[in-house]
């Protein structure tokens, strides 16, 4: 009987070798790039969640203390005597000192509100846009590039604007000159000035705006500290209503949050005048008040005579009421109104700093917005690019695991 004849079809047949391909050659995968996200208004309201980070919080708390303690240092009296502010203004012959005095307070005060929230920006944009949670020195890492920006775009912006106002002054010195400064006042001068005024104040309000931007701007950013100044100065005049509309309602989400922290505050305050008293007086309640005296004990060096009235207290017990006037307090009610001061002021300062926070969140996340496609710029988005890279690389070992097994 003949041998049967196995077909070249047969499952015997040669195996292909294992990694060769059979069928046709497929192409390599389109290289990923990264699509722009469309950002809106509603955006905004994330503003309460990206700003609820107790770092900020901090930074952008002492922030807020250190400003507060250097406008007190301008305009409060000190020792018994006037303010520096009044003591200038009183004096006719001292205006130009008057200025020159205010306007490094601003320029100072513009320079420590940039820094701490540049810093805080960091932060969110790395949550925003990176997916990340920085650590201090993680943060500090990246913000160090950026403190030139973060010292010379507000320093920038503010002689921009004293400039204008410079020669708005330097025009009515030259109408001075008799005879014929009044002839070109007349006759060209009154026109021009109003269009330099206009001008002025125009520009005044766009630097105040930009105080809502630029943190953001300098924290997205990665040019230098003028071409910030561009990009700070073109996100102000590209959509000016969408911006003022961002800052009414950025100031709105901060005003609603500081009206709930402080009304706990009170509501605390009006419960423990409300507890029952075990012997004489409410010790509890003798404790907040020294507490609400040690929160302001810092006056007493501006104010001496702040501290000489009475504390009085009132308590409302069912149908009754008790109603004293004490100025000594025992040892023991001092030392808990002490630490209760110091928990007060440390909730002050954490609720001053999330609200500037849902300002500096507002500014980032309103930049976004009006200005969305300088984020997604190939030159300036070094860590995007690393990103997406990375992305490809690993969709790459995704599709090669699955051919490797088989």
């Amino acid at each position: 009987m003949p041998d049967p004849v196995i077909p070249a079809e047969a499952p015997f047949a040669a195996a292909a070798p294992v990694g060769a391909s059979t069928g046709p050659a497929t192409e390599a995968p389109p290289e990923w790039k990264p699509e722009p996200r469309q950002w809106s208004w509603k955006d905004l309201f994330t503003a309460p969640m990206l700003a609820f980070k107790p770092k900020c919080m901090l930074v952008s708390g002492l922030t807020a203390v250190l400003l507060g303690l250097w406008l007190a240092l301008l305009i409060a009296p000190i020792g018994g005597r006037s303010s520096l502010l009044a003591s200038l203004t009183s004096a006719a012959d001292s205006r130009f000192w008057m200025y020159l005095v205010v306007w490094f307070w601003i320029a100072v005060a513009s320079v420590v509100f940039s820094l701490g929230a540049s810093f805080v920006a960091v932060f969110m944009k790395a949550d925003l846009l990176d997916d990340e949670f920085l650590t201090y020195g993680e943060a500090w890492a990246l913000y160090k590039e950026r403190i030139l920006p973060a010292v010379m775009v507000p320093l920038f912006m503010l002689v921009l604007v004293t400039g204008i106002w410079v020669a708005i002054w330097l025009g009515g010195v030259l109408s001075s000159i008799p005879y014929v400064g009044p002839v070109l006042y007349a006759l060209l001068g009154y026109p021009l000035a109003i269009l330099a005024c206009v001008f002025g104040l125009l520009v005044a309000w766009a630097v105040v705006l930009s105080l809502f931007l630029f943190p953001g701007i300098i924290a997205i950013r990665r040019h230098g500290w003028f071409d910030n100044v561009v990009d700070t100065i073109e996100a102000v005049g590209t959509k000016p209503h969408q911006l003022v509309a961002a800052l009414v309602l950025s100031g709105l989400l901060a005003t609603v949050a500081y009206q709930i922290g402080h009304g706990a505050l009170n509501r605390m305050t009006a419960v423990t005048r409300q507890l029952p008293i075990f012997g004489e007086r409410n010790q509890v309640s003798q404790a907040t008040e020294v507490a609400n005296t040690y929160r302001t004990e810092w006056l007493q060096y501006i104010d001496p005579e702040s501290h000489e009235r009475s504390v009085s207290v009132e308590y409302v017990l069912g149908d009754r009421d008790m109603v004293y006037q004490s100025n000594v307090f025992g040892g023991f009610v001092k030392a808990i109104g002490a630490v209760v001061a110091g928990w007060q002021t440390l909730i002050i300062v954490v609720l001053l700093g999330y609200c500037l926070n849902l300002l500096i969140a507002g500014g980032l996340l309103t930049y976004l917005w009006v200005r969305e496609d300088d984020y997604w710029d190939d030159e300036d988005l070094q860590d995007l690019d690393q990103l997406a890279k990375e992305l490809e690389e690993e969709a790459k070992r995704a599709e090669a695991t699955p051919a490797a097994a088989t």
